[in-house]
């Protein structure tokens, strides 16, 4: 009987002594993840002893080729700069961005001391990569789904999105639901795109959707498909978040090409992007008031552009209206195809291509937005 008991009694310290070890473990799961996060938070300070601007743990990009950084590289596209000489500024080379160098969110990584969030396709996006943002921008994408389909792949802003939620069960996996949550919730997030749905969708000869919608209704096709994009992203825990306006894309080379006799601008084609973002202004406010705790931001990017590209002396620039790199009138007609050789003064063109500005103009515009949002930002942490 006492063998029994005694039997008993170890078996039991036994058990305890297996559920404290399984315990103890969950609890070092649980301050690991917490400490990730926290760390990443601290990190993000400001301050005089580190000598770095950090406020943001994270960057998250949602985009057109205005920002896409790579993941085209991953997609059967005639959408693709992976080859010189786009990046022939960019350091290390070309790396699927579609400029001579850095584009406006690497320079706004630069601006809040983060890395360059790595496109969400290449391989090697897994894992502690992860932490500090990721990008899902892909060229020739739009807010609706068929924009870009002279293109042939590209990746639109929906599936982006369901690319954001696989990124948040791999932050799960890391940080734990409440963690990831805490992350997002300090972290940066900022969407370019619009311009697609009118160069390469609706402004294209026999386009089905020009012909099945007029300019007002395209217009509220727009605006209501990505007020419900960015409230999914709200969703998902997205809190601070840019939304930037089009562009003067009847400025854009490839426009006047096809426009323009002695370079002016289409102002046609400018009152499409002007109007979208009449609409997108007004939706910002709204959202924020629709989705407690919110934080979305408006950025005006039409003016700035359109200034350069005018004035482009006054902003030092010397040419304005043709692309650095191109072929045909202005520099318009095709991208910037690896047998063509670019400019050598890059840095005095606006433009870089037929479609996107140069890095000169790019740096110029990101400390601009900054500039005109930094308060409200800080603000919101």
């Amino acid at each position: 009987m006492q063998s029994g008991v005694a039997q008993y009694t170890r078996g039991r310290r036994a058990s305890e002594q297996v559920s404290q070890q399984m315990a103890d473990v969950q609890v070092q799961v649980a301050v690991g993840a917490k400490v990730v996060v926290a760390l990443l938070i601290i990190s993000c300070c400001c301050t005089a002893e580190c000598g770095e601007f950090k406020p943001f743990p994270a960057y998250f990009i949602f985009g057109d080729s205005l920002v896409d950084a790579g993941n085209n590289n991953y997609i059967t596209t005639v959408a693709k700069a992976n080859n010189l000489p786009f990046g022939i500024d960019f350091p290390g080379g070309p790396t699927g961005r579609f400029t001579n160098g850095k584009t406006v969110t690497d320079v706004l990584c630069d601006i809040v001391s983060l890395p360059f969030p790595p496109p969400y396709l290449a391989p090697t996006t897994r894992g502690t990569t992860i932490l500090q943002g990721v990008n899902y921008a892909s060229a020739a994408a739009g807010i609706i789904r068929s924009t870009g389909y002279d293109f042939i792949g590209r990746v639109d802003i929906d599936t982006q999105l369901v690319w954001f939620s696989n990124t948040i069960k791999d932050l799960n996996q890391q940080l734990g639901e409440s963690g990831t949550q805490e992350l997002l919730k300090k972290s940066l997030f900022s969407l370019t795109v619009g311009a697609n749905d009118y160069v390469n969708n609706y402004l294209l000869k026999g386009s089905p959707t020009s012909l099945q919608y007029n300019t007002t209704q395209f217009h509220q096709i727009l605006l209501n498909k990505h007020a419900q994009q960015l409230t999914e992203l709200r969703k998902m825990g997205a809190r601070n978040i840019v939304v930037t306006s089009i562009g003067p894309i009847g400025c854009i080379p490839a426009v006047l090409a096809r426009r323009s006799k002695n370079g002016e601008c289409s102002e046609y084609v400018n009152n499409l992007a002007r109007e979208f973002n009449a609409g997108l202004k007004s939706l910002i406010p709204q959202l924020n008031g629709q989705l407690p705790g919110s934080n979305f931001f408006y950025g005006e990017t039409f003016d700035s552009f359109f200034n350069y590209r005018n004035n482009p002396q006054k902003y030092g620039f010397k040419y304005g209206d043709k692309a650095c790199c191109g072929a045909g009138k202005f520099n318009g007609n095709v991208l910037c195809l690896p047998i063509l050789k670019p400019c050598p003064d890059r840095d005095s063109y606006v433009f870089w291509d037929c479609f996107h500005p140069a890095e000169a103009a790019n740096k110029k515009f990101a400390h601009f937005l900054f500039d005109s949002l930094k308060d409200q930002l800080l603000k919101s942490l």
